[in-house]
């Protein structure tokens, strides 16, 4: 399956071709940024909080911005890994290919109360509600930014958006003119290459990507191979185009294929094997492709539309177990942006999304029945009125959904923004979420492990029809500030309040019979609505410009829940989620084109998995020895040889992150 990086960069290299009087210069926005001020860079605009654009500094929600230079001076080839960084986040690696990532809590390999997007696309899988964070991998050169909203977003951005929302956003295609080739190898991540070329005809401007990687075990707690390395290799390209100056237009696709291994430990009787579990060396095939097209028309500096569909297709195939999820997603949405008066902004938009998967079961993993087919209706409202003009803003407004598996939702959110001056935002907000059921919820069955008192039962964990939305009333609070030019501050606090979260009450056992497992007792586990609870925190992050050439970015998370459990699950659980994060990040300009860049992460205890608590740090070395041409070496987990971060994922048992060395070198031409 290697092949498949010829496929995926044979449309890089033909493209490459063209000649260079098609070329637009080479846009690196990179460089601008590092010369951006403080200012400057908390006046960036995004459009995650609202649907419109709007400063960053001004935003009545929990947002942080992750731009291209922190990408590029991270030295990190991954997003989740990027989203360490983020306040708020709690994102810990289980195993090679594994993340758990997760906003104010309920970490776990189901995190399912965060919604994450490519370019306004939905990632989060439609089978359990969560993400695939090990087939997310955009070329991180072509990231213009990562937004991340900490709390509900349901408002605008539907179900599943409730504890966060994250908007991955690539570059217009005019920014990414020319060539660019990287190259890394290391340790963990033992190879990777990358090639991109951009140009432009006329009015339309586009790029086209190839990208492979291949990366390296991790180790058993007991210092064993793990068992468990993997590569990927993706396609794609981007088109965008300027018409007449009222309309714009974005068509872009990816595609990719990969192979990922495991040591499996699956659950058997006593009749099979005498330890009640049989180990296997497992593979996974992932596979997948995405289109998504967008057109916007301006009628006038008050009113805009926006119409965007996508079209996503993903399979994942498990060798041992013989399981399969193929699912298809074609999404539309309509959004209207209305100046209607001085006192009223509106945007409002309608949506529609299909969902179709077909599985193949196993004895371990069940779905019933096999295909299933989902519809999504949505309509959304939302009004920011200034009650004090430049001073103080209310928005308010809804999402309004109908879904197959819970009905009719609603999601409200009230916010309030007051800027008292030019570098102040006060800003507070209430809001409603929900988590709707999907497929893993009702009609779904996991063989978790044998039950200790009888080896010859297996418990499972079983969905049912009954089984309802879970609940979010949500409360924040925040404060933004630049009590100096090169100084800035962003205070969260918030407090969550949960109902009708995941829980699992014992069924009726049944006698079962099969060819690999003979004879056993089938214990389910039903899931249920019993369990709820609350969580509050704060969240603080600060950037300082000590001098021209040194820049400090540090945060800071507290976090508490009090759940009231009545039995757990796979994703309410106790205890997950550290109480405490820190990180603190420099960025040192140093003579002859160097530059230095450290990052350093505290975590503490998750006492019910157990984990310990842990640091890490990692440093990069930069050196452009001409122009067009980086250097670096990342160093990564330096200060010990191998840390857990996290429970093992379904099947496996624990490992340990290692500490990794690469070298890379990117190239523009």
């Amino acid at each position: 399956m290697r092949s498949n990086l010829c496929l995926a960069l044979a449309v890089t290299s033909l493209l490459s071709g063209f000649p260079a009087k098609m070329l637009a210069g080479d846009i690196n926005n990179d460089t601008d940024l590092a010369n951006m001020s403080l200012q400057d860079l908390t006046d960036i605009d995004v459009t995650s909080v609202s649907k419109r654009s709007e400063k960053a500094s001004q935003t009545a929600a929990a947002l942080y911005v992750i731009t291209q230079e922190d990408i590029r001076r991270s030295g990190l080839q991954s997003i989740p890994e990027l989203l360490r960084m983020v306040p708020g986040l709690q994102v810990a690696q289980s195993g090679s290919q594994n993340w758990a990532v997760t906003s104010r809590g309920f970490d776990s390999q189901f995190a399912n109360k965060l919604l994450v997007m490519i370019d306004g696309r939905t990632v989060y899988d439609p089978l359990f509600s969560g993400v695939y964070w090990d087939v997310q991998n955009v070329m991180l050169e072509d990231v213009d930014r990562i937004e991340v909203i900490r709390g509900p977003g349901a408002s605008l951005w539907g179900a599943n958006a409730v504890n966060g929302v994250i908007n991955i956003i690539t570059k217009n295609a005019k920014d990414t003119q020319g060539g660019l080739m990287t190259a890394a190898v290391g340790t963990q991540e033992r190879d990777a290459e990358a090639a991109r070329y951009g140009g432009t005809v006329g009015d339309l401007s586009y790029r086209t990507y190839g990208q492979y990687f291949d990366y390296n075990q991790q180790n058993f707690t007991n210092g064993n191979g793990a068992g468990d390395p993997w590569y990927n290799a993706q396609g794609g390209f981007r088109m965008d185009w300027n018409g007449t100056g009222k309309d714009t237009g974005t068509l872009q696709g990816d595609v990719y294929n990969g192979q990922e291994n495991a040591t499996r430990f699956f659950p058997v009787t006593s009749t099979v094997s005498p330890s009640l579990f049989q180990a296997i060396s497992d593979t996974d095939d992932v596979s997948g492709m995405n289109m998504l097209g967008r057109w916007k028309h301006e009628f006038n500096s008050d009113s805009d539309t926006t119409l965007q569909t996508y079209y996503e297709d993903t399979i994942r195939k498990s060798e041992f177990t013989n399981s399969s999820w193929h699912t298809q997603t074609l999404d539309f949405d309509f959004q209207h942006n209305w100046t209607l008066n001085p006192y009223n902004n509106i945007t409002w938009g309608l949506g529609y999304r299909r969902i179709n998967s077909a599985d193949g079961n196993s004895v371990y993993i069940n779905f019933t029945p096999e295909n299933f087919y989902e519809n999504l209706y949505s309509a959304f409202l939302q009004d920011k009125i200034p009650l004090i003009q430049d001073k103080l803003f209310l928005t308010a407004g809804s999402k309004f959904e109908h879904n197959d598996f819970s009905g009719f939702e609603y999601e409200p959110s009230v916010r309030l923004s007051w800027l008292p001056s030019e570098k102040q935002t006060v800003w507070a907000a209430v809001s409603r979420a929900v988590r709707t059921p999907d497929p893993a919820n009702q009609d779904f069955s996991i063989i978790l492990n044998p039950a200790v008192h009888t080896p010859t039962e297996l418990v499972a964990e079983q969905g049912s029809l009954a089984y309802e939305s879970e609940d979010l009333v949500a409360y924040e609070l925040g404060y933004r500030v630049m009590p100096r030019e090169d100084l800035s501050i962003d205070i969260t606090a918030y407090y969550n309040d949960y109902s009708n979260l995941t829980s699992t009450s014992p069924g009726i056992p049944a006698l079962r019979f099969d060819p690999m497992l003979g004879n056993y007792v089938y214990v389910p586990l039903i899931e249920t609505n019993n369990n709820g609870g609350e969580t509050h925190g704060v969240e603080l992050a600060s950037t300082w410009e000590v001098t021209r050439n040194i820049k400090l970015n540090g945060s800071y998370t507290f976090y508490y829940s009090h759940l009231n459990i009545t039995d757990s699950s796979l994703v309410t659980q106790q205890g997950t989620a550290p109480n405490q994060q820190f990180n603190l990040r420099s960025y040192v300009n140093l003579p002859y084109n160097l530059q230095w860049d450290t990052m350093l992460y505290r975590v503490s205890a998750l006492p019910e998995i157990p984990v310990e608590p842990y640091t890490r740090l990692d440093t990069r070395i930069g050196y452009s020895p001409m122009k067009g041409l980086d250097l670096s070496i990342i160093g990564q987990n330096l200060l010990q040889s191998e840390h857990q971060e996290y429970s093992p994922f379904i099947y496996e048992t624990p490992e340990e992150i290692g500490r990794s060395v690469l070298a890379k070198a990117t190239f523009r031409f």
